[in-house]
């Protein structure tokens, strides 16, 4: 799994720890202590849930401790702040939201614990995904997610814990604007978490998040909508959403409007943007560079008007010389037939075969 995938609300994973001690790993390992000789219970543990902090016992087998007559010198030496008659703060480690069995991982403790050079280890020396996956690796890209995570009823990951939620480093402040790259990658991960309902609320659902766009986009759209990033239509019908809005604004080619194409000084397009016969033409290639931006104040029929081989019009072909049968002619029938026939209605008008 990629690093972009690693989750990082550390809390969430690893829940805050209480840890009223004083102690050096690094001072045990280097007098040859092994890891087991304290974590007596860790080579045998088979669920993450299991505490494996060392009680008092393996202290003793090195280090005397005097429990009928003891003195603040004394104790204060591993716990800080002791007072007589005071209750000794326990440690307190809430058990993590992961599936995990020590007794299965044979390798050194090391491997996956880094507590040769620090004191007191805590949740930064427990093991990260990236950790993880310097072993379990495999030959697809298939992700097994709730092999080691906690799911919901559905099989979904469980991602809202008391100690934060569970969020992918790829998920930044942006991350539902910008997802898709991250949605169409090889071996996305998005149904570890997401159930499928979750896509179509936005992309197919009637009501929209509130908080996809800023609260001023309604007067600073017109630039992202020209370049078609992001895709409008992955939430917005043209000729429904852009053109109802455009045409209540004044800005259609129906109803009242400021826009007028016999006035040179309230024409929207400039002179010679679509002309009859011979001509600059200018529309031409805008439609062809961005077909969307025209969609959003007109309709289909005011295309066919003149691109259409029905008797009466201009019959202003769209296409390019040697369109007639060439490879993108036929890729395009075999793509979407209805598309050609909006302009071409008798067989001898298409060059496709189609009829075959």
């Amino acid at each position: 799994m990629k690093a972009a995938f690693l989750f990082v609300l550390f809390s969430a994973v690893y829940p805050l720890q209480r840890l009223p001690l004083i102690f050096s790993h690094q001072k045990h390992l280097a007098r040859g202590t092994q890891c087991d000789a304290c974590h007596t219970t860790a080579k045998a543990s088979q669920s993450a849930v299991d505490n494996l902090i060392p009680t008092e016992a393996p202290c003793r087998a090195c280090h005397e401790i005097h429990r009928d007559a003891p003195t603040v010198a004394d104790c204060a030496k591993c716990h800080p702040g002791w007072k007589p008659d005071v209750p000794v703060e326990r440690v307190f480690l809430a058990p993590p939201p992961l599936k995990f069995a020590h007794d299965q991982h044979a390798q050194p403790c090391e491997s996956c614990h880094p507590v040769r050079n620090v004191d007191l280890a805590t949740t930064a020396q427990l093991p990260s995904m990236e950790s993880c996956l310097q072993c379990h690796k495999s030959g697809s890209e298939e992700r097994h997610c709730g092999d080691c995570h906690l799911t919901k009823l559905g099989g979904l990951v469980e991602t809202s814990f008391d100690a934060g939620r569970f969020i992918p480093a790829s998920h930044g402040p942006r991350f539902a604007k910008d997802h898709k790259e991250e949605a169409r990658a090889p071996g996305a991960s998005c149904n570890a978490c997401h159930d499928r309902s979750e896509c179509v609320e936005c992309h197919q659902g009637t009501v929209k998040p509130m908080d996809f766009h800023a609260g001023n986009y309604l007067l600073i759209h017109a630039s992202e909508a020209r370049r078609g990033t992001p895709d409008c239509s992955a939430c917005h019908r043209f000729e429904t959403f852009c053109v109802g809005c455009h045409e209540r604004s004044g800005l259609g080619t129906r109803g009242d409007t400021q826009f007028r194409a016999d006035r040179p000084d309230v024409r929207f397009h400039p002179i010679g943007w679509s002309t009859k016969g011979p001509g600059p033409n200018l529309h031409a290639q805008e439609a062809r560079r961005n077909i969307t931006a025209c969609a959003s104040c007109h309709r289909e029929e005011d295309c066919l008007a003149c691109h259409s081989a029905e008797q009466g019009g201009v019959q202003a072909s769209p296409h390019p010389k040697g369109w007639r049968g060439s490879a993108r002619c036929r890729a395009l029938d075999r793509e979407n037939r209805r598309m050609c026939l909006r302009c071409h209605v008798a067989q001898d008008e298409l060059g496709c075969d189609w009829h075959k």
